[in-house]
């Protein structure tokens, strides 16, 4: 595929948007991925990325995103690659993906916020990449719309597929984008034995009022901030992938749905979806994310 031919190929896909720019997507009855879902329990992902975006985001954290997705897919894999990023959210880690010498980019959430975010954000941090890189509008449990997308050297989903309501559906579905050969960077929330309580937690923030959200955010913030001390031992303000602490809290509480799965889970059900899985990276703490690197057995 060439650069003109995607191009091309986009913008006649955005032909349905509407007045504000926002694409035009078919979302499955049940689902809430990053917040943008039917469920009245769903979390707005788009208003979180939106608050970090015009508030924390700046070049030593786009800096840092680059240094956290070139260790993890690594540059040789990326250079002239096709890459996707599955719930782009404020579309960081796609524009890290131009700083690093991709071919195409494309990024995209069935969040409407998010998607404004993430072209906001490529405005104002790589303009000169406009031409390589796109946000479209799109849910990953939307067959119809994954597959009109193409295929994908480099496709990664990191930490957005376990908020669809349907987690295994969703990545066998996002699954057929990657090329045979390509890579899939899968994150994961980790299963433990405090997940159902979790589950019950988030649930709980999602109904309580804004004002209550912000004494949750304090409260179990200041807990998780002790508690990711104790286990770590190292300073929890001090983020990786170019995040925000407060910003996570408010992201952890708040991000239902919610799913999980260990390591054994996963190696099997991507093993029988036609991956091979070449690498797992632990989370820093029990119920955060494991990183698979796997990759797409050739047909």
């Amino acid at each position: 595929m060439t650069s003109g031919g995607f191009r091309e190929r986009m913008a006649a896909r955005r032909i349905g948007s509407d007045s504000k720019g926002s694409d035009s997507v078919v979302e499955p009855a049940k689902t809430a991925e990053s917040g943008g879902g039917t469920s009245a329990l769903a979390f707005d992902f788009g208003e979180n990325w939106d608050h970090y975006s015009r508030t924390v985001l700046d070049e030593p954290r786009l800096a840092a995103a680059v240094d956290s997705l070139a260790g993890l897919v690594g540059t040789d894999r990326l250079k002239g690659a096709r890459f996707c990023d599955v719930g782009s959210g404020s579309g960081l880690f796609t524009i890290a993906a131009g700083k690093l010498g991709i071919a195409q980019g494309l990024g995209f959430d069935v969040n409407p916020t998010g998607v404004e975010v993430a072209r906001r954000n490529l405005g104002r941090f790589a303009p000169e990449l406009a031409d390589r890189i796109d946000f479209r509008r799109g849910s990953a449990l939307d067959a119809g719309f994954v597959g009109s997308l193409g295929r994908f050297d480099v496709v990664y989903a990191w930490g957005s597929l376990h908020h669809t309501g349907s987690m295994w559906p969703a990545i066998e579905t996002v699954g057929q984008l990657v090329e045979p050969g390509g890579i899939f960077v899968l994150a994961l929330y980790n299963r433990h034995w405090t997940s159902p309580l979790w589950t019950l937690i988030k649930i709980v923030y999602n109904l309580s009022p804004g004002v209550l959200r912000k004494v949750w955010d304090w409260l179990l913030g200041s807990l998780m901030f002790l508690a990711t001390w104790a286990v770590t031992g190292s300073n929890p303000l001090r983020k990786e992938r170019g995040m925000e602490f407060w910003v996570d809290v408010t992201d952890w509480l708040g991000g239902y749905p919610y799913e999980y799965a260990g390591v054994d889970e996963v190696r099997a059900r991507m093993d029988a979806q036609g991956f091979d899985l070449l690498e797992v990276r632990p989370p820093r703490v029990p119920t955060g994310c494991n990183e698979f690197i796997l990759r797409r057995r050739p047909a």
